[in-house]
């Protein structure tokens, strides 16, 4: 049987240690590959995403981004990582722009290198966050083994171009002690549109510039994400809601991981104009772990 062999890179993403923040593996020439074979061989890298770029007419590269079980739209970690192999493969320099796309639209990134550190990208949501109603208190709650005491505000679903139900908690120990019930999960949330849970804790001491999450996604065989930058990106809209955000720029920081053993960090920044969030963006840094080829049957 024919062997198409293709160049395979890993990179650890949202830290700038190898063995932390969120791996990633990207096929960089995945031409030709066929949709079923790119969700077979994300399912056999088993990461939480494999990134396939694709060549376009107008040169933007086109990112296919698949998770083990299934393709998503847009996703973070993926798209901040490819910017970082992108810069790094094209010699890009500090504050240039990078455009992708992805099936939910065009993303932008911005380069951040400096002398002796390691490539940072900063993507812009492909759209901007919005909230809506979630599951209940007590089906979120059940569903990550908690009490309904436990959850600091009422569940939202929150939306960057990947939506997630968002469960924000009211102690960074009831964080660590979130464990996925699926059973509960199964009869509550896996038949909504967002089924992937991002589970958080807002430190709001000193103005609430520090958060503490978590995310579990059973529905695309994620049983625990280490860095969730589409959920984080999401935020901003909640964030509006609980605490009023004034006109301006707004940045958080947004640890990950921390409880899986893979700490990861994410920048967190937002504009709000008349109201309103007007744009959300998430970055952080990555950095090469492994090189070499994949093999897949013709």
């Amino acid at each position: 049987m024919p062997v198409d062999e293709r160049r395979l890179i890993t990179l650890d993403v949202f830290t700038e240690r190898r063995y932390g923040g969120n791996p990633l593996a990207i096929l960089p020439a995945a031409d030709g590959l066929d949709d079923a074979t790119m969700q077979r061989i994300a399912a056999e890298i088993n990461l939480s995403e494999t990134v396939f770029i694709h060549r376009s007419t107008d040169d933007v590269p086109l990112l296919r981004i698949f998770t083990p079980k299934s393709e998503l739209p847009f996703a973070g970690h993926p798209t901040v990582g490819t910017a970082v192999y992108l810069a790094d493969e094209l010699g890009l320099g500090d504050g240039a722009i990078l455009t992708m796309r992805t099936r939910s639209g065009l993303v932008d990134a911005r380069i951040r290198r400096a002398e002796g550190e390691t490539t940072a990208a900063e993507i812009t949501a492909p759209r901007k966050p919005e909230c809506r109603p979630a599951p209940s208190a007590a089906l979120c709650a059940a569903a990550i083994s908690l009490a309904e005491d436990d959850l600091a505000h009422p569940p939202r679903v929150c939306d960057a171009g990947n939506p997630f139900t968002v469960i924000t908690l009211a102690s960074r120990q009831a964080l660590s002690r979130a464990v996925l019930d699926a059973s509960a999960w199964r009869d509550g949330i896996s038949e909504t549109d967002a089924p992937k849970l991002f589970i958080v804790y807002i430190d709001d001491n000193g103005g609430v510039r520090t958060i503490h999450a978590r995310m579990f996604a059973p529905s695309i065989g994620i049983a625990e994400d280490p860095a969730t930058g589409s959920a984080a990106v999401a935020l901003p809209a909640l964030l509006h809601e609980m605490y009023g955000l004034p006109d301006g720029e707004h940045r958080w920081d947004v640890h990950q991981g921390v409880d899986m053993g893979r700490p990861a960090l994410m920048h967190l920044r937002a504009t709000v104009h008349e109201g309103v969030v007007a744009s959300a963006h998430v970055g952080g840094a990555a950095i090469r772990v492994i090189e070499g080829t994949m093999r897949a049957d013709r």
